[in-house]
């Protein structure tokens, strides 16, 4: 399966018209500073880091290190995926001053997505909650979750695309490396 551009655009609303659902518009920014040696990918990302093809699409690496965790004020820290859930990968996209990488969840990756949520209890109260996503135990965004994402994370018109925000292109870039499998 590829992702299409028009997905990657969708998925910065809460649902777009392919499925597509974005961690847009994150409180909490760690990527750059707190991230010290992670990155140091090609320059600037966007459409030319893949030529006049657009940006590249790859099957993901199950064992790459990376990871988001459901966090929150209660104690509360639950996986919600890792690599070994996801079935493809695509970036890097540059949108509106973030970095975009874009994952796609096979259908037994959203159920367990979506029973993850469910079980931690974000479903019942989103605004509790935050993403923390880790590129070798290192975190590289933090996102809070709100009851528009989390209801089209449950949705029956998701399909399993999710679309991660980064502020800097080399992290966008080395996430996108790491979950390549090449």
């Amino acid at each position: 399966m590829d992702i299409s551009r028009r997905g990657v655009l969708g998925g910065l609303g809460a649902v777009g018209a392919v499925g597509a659902v974005g961690f847009a518009g994150a409180a909490t920014v760690t990527d750059g500073e707190a991230i010290g040696g992670v990155g140091g990918g090609p320059g600037p990302a966007g459409e030319s880091d893949a030529g006049d093809d657009g940006p590249e699409s790859a099957a993901v690496d199950p064992d790459a290190p990376f990871e988001a965790r459901l966090t929150a004020a209660d104690g509360t820290d639950a996986p919600l995926f890792d690599a070994s859930d996801l079935d493809r990968v695509k970036g890097v996209f540059s949108e509106e001053g973030e970095y975009l990488v874009q994952v796609v969840l096979p259908d037994v990756g959203v159920e367990s997505f979506r029973t993850r949520l469910d079980e931690a209890g974000a479903t019942d109260d989103p605004a509790a909650f935050v993403v923390s996503m880790t590129l070798d135990g290192t975190e590289v965004r933090r996102v809070e979750l709100d009851r528009e994402t989390v209801d089209a994370l449950t949705g029956s018109e998701w399909e399993g695309v999710l679309t991660l925000p980064f502020g800097e292109a080399s992290v966008a870039r080395s996430v996108y490396d790491r979950l390549a499998d090449s």
